[in-house]
């Protein structure tokens, strides 16, 4: 049996997608028994096709096109964006198509609509490379992890983000200077926006903490918080602590609902996610059976990426072929998981205050946060420029409550120069 695949978008996954097809069409075959061919290819410019075109495969600028084909089985959407792959997958969707993407962000803003619509015409989405690229994270939560709970996890799941980090750690360098290189390097957009202030993770942390809870997570309801305002300051008070900072991901599923943000944390440097280094990503699982696991692997770029596509294209032409029944995903379109409120957070925190270089600062500074219960492990300072200095404290367990309190009425004296740079510790799991 021949199955056909129309690709819409060949940009850096989709060409990846068209290379591995292609040039290990035997393997594949082998893999899945069945025949899969390139029905249809689907890009905006006539530069883009002509070297498909020239192959002698069906291309086309036209979307519509596509999805009519009758030998297009499987959609494969690439190219990114919100509202017109939404359009696209739905209309797939209602003709019967099968549906591989890699596209988080419309998944995390309109998968709410699309799985109950896959469901209704007996079809399925399937999106393993919308986060953490070659990691297998959607399958392990959907199914090898179906007789442990996986209440809460944590990941490091933006590569930009991480390679920002990771060079700012070793090499003392500032955020600007470490998103200069990542620019030239190709780890991070002109425009880093997305990666660096933490929405791209958003939209992967809603879907991993809708897998987990089972409930649909909206990534515009959870607190997110990026990296911009990390200096190297932080990153060597990190050090001196025996922490790294990394932007984490965190899942954790309550009776009251669910813990869902992103933001920097430090992590000690003898926990694995500590080791994750540059642009690569990984996937701290706490299963109620299993215990603590870590997936680990390049979360982005062409191959990687292309290679996840690739498997979930060989997974659906498997269901067709044999006519078996699809995942039910259609919970993501009932009831909504309620976001518990960040100020009911527990943990140990990281504070930095830019002060006037007075006598009778930190007193003060010490007398507020023990009005709000808020006890201080330990406190360096740092002398700044005209004046000033960097106070650095490290509290012991308080809430998240009691913290942004504190903070809040540290920030109204008048010795404050800056506002306060908070970050949370993260130590669960292998920590011990």
């Amino acid at each position: 049996m021949s199955i056909g695949i129309g690709i819409i978008g060949v940009g850096t996954v989709g060409s990846g997608v068209m290379e591995l097809l292609q040039t290990r069409a035997a393997t594949l075959g082998a893999a899945s028994g069945l025949e899969i061919h390139l029905a249809k290819i689907c890009a905006r410019f006539d530069s883009e096709l002509a070297p498909y075109a020239q192959a002698g495969l069906s291309t086309t600028k036209d979307v519509q096109e596509l999805l009519t084909d009758p030998d297009v089985q499987i959609v494969v959407e690439l190219a990114g964006g919100y509202d017109l792959p939404k359009s696209w997958v739905s209309q797939a969707l209602m003709a019967g198509k099968a549906v591989v993407t890699a596209n988080k962000a419309m998944l995390a803003k309109y998968g709410g609509e699309l799985f109950p619509l896959a469901a209704k015409h007996g079809t399925e989405i399937r999106f393993e490379a919308s986060v953490g690229g070659a990691i297998p994270i959607i399958r392990a939560l959907r199914d090898a992890f179906v007789a442990s709970d996986a209440r809460s996890l944590a990941c490091i799941i933006n590569g930009t983000s991480n390679f920002i980090l990771t060079r700012m750690a070793e090499e003392g360098m500032g955020f600007q200077q470490a998103l200069a290189e990542a620019q030239a390097l190709g780890y991070a957009e002109a425009d880093p926006t997305f990666d660096v202030e933490g929405i791209d993770a958003a939209h992967k942390v809603a879907i991993l903490a809708s897998l987990c809870s089972r409930k649909r997570v909206d990534f515009q309801k959870m607190h997110v918080e990026g990296i911009t305002r990390i200096t190297a300051a932080d990153v060597a008070g990190a050090k001196e602590m025996g922490c790294v900072i990394r932007l984490l991901g965190l899942v954790e599923v309550h009776e009251d609902g669910v813990d869902a943000r992103v933001h920097p944390c430090l992590v000690p440097k003898r926990h694995p996610l500590a080791g994750v280094n540059g642009a690569f990503n990984a996937v701290f699982i706490d299963g109620s059976t299993t215990g603590p696991s870590l997936l680990y692997g390049k979360g982005a770029g062409r191959l990687p990426t292309a290679s996840a596509v690739v498997a979930d294209i060989l997974d659906a032409a498997r269901r067709i072929h044999l006519k078996a029944p699809v995942v039910d995903l259609s919970w993501f379109g009932g009831e909504e998981a309620k976001i518990r409120p960040l100020d009911l957070a527990e943990g140990r925190y990281y504070l930095r205050f830019e002060v006037a270089d007075r006598p009778g600062v930190l007193g003060r500074v010490a007398t507020i946060l023990g009005t709000q219960s808020v006890s201080v492990a330990s406190m360096v300072q740092h002398e700044g420029r005209s004046g000033t200095t960097s106070m650095v404290l490290d509290t012991h367990v308080a809430s998240e409550a009691s913290i942004q309190a504190a903070v809040t009425e540290i920030g109204k004296m008048p010795e404050i120069s800056a506002p306060a740079v908070v970050l949370r510790h993260y130590d669960r799991g292998f920590a011990e």
